[in-house]
């Protein structure tokens, strides 16, 4: 977001530096801009999908016969995802479509204070979002390879406990983010220019962000932090995923090889159907994992070669900021269709609330349909894909 509108090509464009001559920047520079402006638009229908599937999420994850230690960190990633695409939103809409970022617009003190805001807020949530797959990816691992003591290690309790923790964590880490950046008048910066170079320039007016005085007085603090950034938060994540991800593959693998020996002895279908649900609530959570690490691993390696050059940063990095968004806003919408498709009883509770024309009766546990027909609540469900 801030890489966005925080770089280079931006202040070539008020007048205060020089183009690079190079052919890949130049082509990474035009394709920054041609992209731009689309970029608003297609964020924004990205964004009210994902507010909307993640409002979904979260009202049939919450369903009593839904409620699980697995399922709550799910609504919590949904909750982050939705806020993240929230704040977006309103960025996009101000600052794609409204106005844009490289017009000579002459944005008000509050706006800019906002597009700072909403930066820190959303790299805070999305953090919150990256830690919540992890722990999730953690849950699923003890459930399918430690099966005997996952209903005690992986209990709702401690999947709160995992929730809380996370998000105060998540908190703390991204304090460093809030020193990189201030809200500058925009005639200073011509001001400056001027006594630089004894040339008049424009009277501009307007407002516009600059790194902080903090920044500017300790070079390092911006490197260390985009570490920070890149290899604690988005490539060591994106690792450990990687790894649990496998683990779990391996070990469905060796299960179901062991599975249909068994119930080739024993034919017994009800077991077959409830492990083919097992597996496939599993590959929906290893989905979820792994296309979590295919959009955030490219960013991370990016960040951390910008913690390594500025000139990187400044000509690459943030001339590739409005695609890794639009990864970041596709990450946070598609697991509503990832839910759809993979997993048997969340279409069931989807179409139940939203699809089916009924009126629910909840005495002694059962549904009245319109035609009078009663059939049990979901509620006296309980499987074993349904406990973690």
């Amino acid at each position: 977001m801030l890489h966005d509108i925080m770089n280079t090509s931006d202040l070539m464009t008020l007048g205060l530096s020089t183009p690079s001559t190079t052919t890949e920047i130049t082509n990474i520079l035009q394709f920054n801009r041609n992209y731009m402006k689309y970029h608003g638009y297609i964020s924004s229908i990205i964004c009210i999908f994902g507010v909307m599937s993640n409002i979904v999420n979260i009202i049939v994850l919450t369903r009593r016969h839904m409620v699980t230690p697995t399922n709550c960190i799910l609504t919590a990633l949904a909750i982050t995802d939705m806020a993240t695409m929230s704040i977006y939103f309103v960025y996009a809409v101000y600052f794609y479509i409204i106005t844009q970022p490289l017009d000579s617009y002459e944005h008000s003190k509050g706006w800019m204070y906002f597009v700072v805001v909403n930066n820190l807020a959303v790299i805070t949530f999305h953090n919150m979002a990256m830690w919540l797959t992890v722990s999730l990816a953690v849950f699923r691992y003890i459930f399918v390879c430690h099966h005997v003591v996952a209903n005690q290690w992986c209990s709702l309790d401690r999947a709160k406990l995992t929730i809380f923790i996370i998000v105060v964590v998540s908190i703390l880490v991204c304090v460093p983010n809030y020193f990189l950046y201030q809200v500058k008048d925009l005639q200073d910066f011509y001001t400056e220019a001027s006594n630089r170079t004894n040339n008049a320039t424009a009277n501009w007016k307007g407002y516009w962000i600059e790194k902080s005085e903090f920044i500017q007085q300790n070079p390092l603090y911006q490197p260390i932090t985009f570490w920070i950034y890149g290899v604690i938060i988005k490539i060591a994540p994106c690792i450990l995923l990687t790894i649990l991800s496998t683990l779990i593959i391996m070990t469905m693998h060796q299960a179901s090889v062991r599975r249909k020996r068994l119930l080739s002895q024993s034919n017994s279908r009800h077991n077959e159907e409830m492990s083919a649900e097992h597996n496939r609530t599993t590959m929906m959570l290893v989905m979820v994992v792994l296309f979590f690490v295919v959009t955030e691993f490219p960013q991370g390696i990016l960040a951390g070669i910008s913690g390594l050059n500025d000139t990187f940063f400044n000509q690459v990095y943030s001339n590739l900021g409005d695609v890794m968004d639009l990864l970041v806003l596709i990450n946070s919408a598609i697991n509503f269709l990832l839910y759809c498709i993979m997993s048997q009883q969340f279409r069931d509770t989807f179409k139940n609330l939203f699809l089916c024309s009924f009126v629910r009766n909840f005495n002694n546990g059962s549904i009245t349909l319109k035609n009078g027909i009663h059939t049990n609540h979901y509620s006296s469900v309980k499987t074993e894909v349904t406990q973690v």
